[in-house]
């Protein structure tokens, strides 16, 4: 990855190190006399006159020793042990009011266009990919919901499988023979819950009640009590 950039001032070409701090490009008050070919500490003093008027975090960051080790400060291109100032977009427009020759118009369209924006163009692309994948996650979540709601109203519509079908019969001869294997068969007895079921919950069949409806079939049948007893 390239980390400068090439400025054009007047005649020559000067390489710019790239510098971000909080998410943002900054320049230091040597960058801008170096790059309008002004005499050193002409930044900072504009800088100083006019301090009132800066917004620290958003015009400037103050980079010193109580929040940064030396080596760290050094990374910013500032080499005073005391630390320095770094300077964000706005700040550095506010700086350069008063720069009103020729050159001072070139460098700032070349920072501006090339450096700064340069960084803004990578974060909305980074911020459009961010916002894509957002939707597409979100495009999968809503899928994945419709699919369980398909799958949950294909499992309605599912009857008893052949296991079920056994489980439900063996429920009704427990209920209708008293659990007493020598008992004749009550033909009568056997037809009346069959019919109850069948209407109650609108099927042909018992073998055609639904799999998500067996529970409450089979609670039906436990507490079942018939209307009469054939003798």
């Amino acid at each position: 990855m390239n980390n400068t950039i090439q400025i054009r001032v007047q005649q020559q070409t000067k390489e710019l190190e790239i510098r971000e701090f909080d998410g943002q490009r900054v320049v230091t008050f040597k960058d801008i006399d170096d790059l309008h070919r002004r005499p050193e500490g002409t930044a900072s003093r504009n800088f100083r006159e006019n301090r009132e008027r800066f917004l620290s975090g958003t015009d400037f960051h103050d980079i010193t020793p109580e929040k940064f080790q030396s080596d760290e400060i050094r990374r910013f291109g500032i080499s005073s042990p005391r630390g320095g100032t770094l300077i964000t977009e706005s700040g550095y427009l506010m700086l350069v009011k008063s720069f009103t020759d020729e050159l001072a118009w070139k460098v700032q369209r070349q920072l501006v266009n090339s450096y700064f924006r340069g960084q803004a163009s990578q974060s909305n692309s980074l911020k459009s990919l961010l916002q894509a994948t957002r939707n597409i996650l979100a495009g999968q979540e809503i899928m994945s919901e419709r699919l369980e709601d398909v799958e949950n109203k294909l499992e309605s519509q599912i009857t008893l499988d052949s296991g079920q079908q056994r489980r439900l019969q063996g429920a009704i001869n427990k209920k209708v023979c008293g659990y007493e294997p020598d008992k004749p068969s009550r033909p009568g007895l056997f037809r009346q819950l069959h019919k109850e079921i069948k209407d109650r919950w609108n099927v042909p069949s018992y073998k055609d009640v639904l799999r998500h409806d067996l529970q409450d079939v089979l609670n039906y049948v436990a507490a079942w009590v018939p209307i009469h007893r054939e003798e």
